[in-house]
């Protein structure tokens, strides 16, 4: 191999490294979008869960505040 084909060989190279860098470049906007988005409903899905426990707490208070109620309404065991 001469001097001048050494040289062509390593341009090719250079030029191939850069369209993988380039590959790579886009593949991390990509990733970076994406996990932006699940961020997002990350976020919505942790505000849904405040809602929904908030709601059973309330159900909580009020299904304790029945059980003594009904417990006196029920009549005695017949012997």
């Amino acid at each position: 191999m001469d001097t001048d084909s050494r040289l062509q060989r390593i341009e090719e190279d250079l030029a191939e490294l850069k369209g993988g860098q380039s590959t790579l470049e886009q593949g991390q906007a990509k990733l970076e979008q994406g996990q932006a988005e699940l961020k997002a409903t990350l976020a919505q899905v942790l505000q849904l869960l405040a809602r929904i426990d908030g709601r059973l707490d309330e159900q909580r208070a009020t299904i304790n505040a029945l059980i003594p109620t009904r417990l006196a309404a029920v009549p005695p065991a017949a012997e």
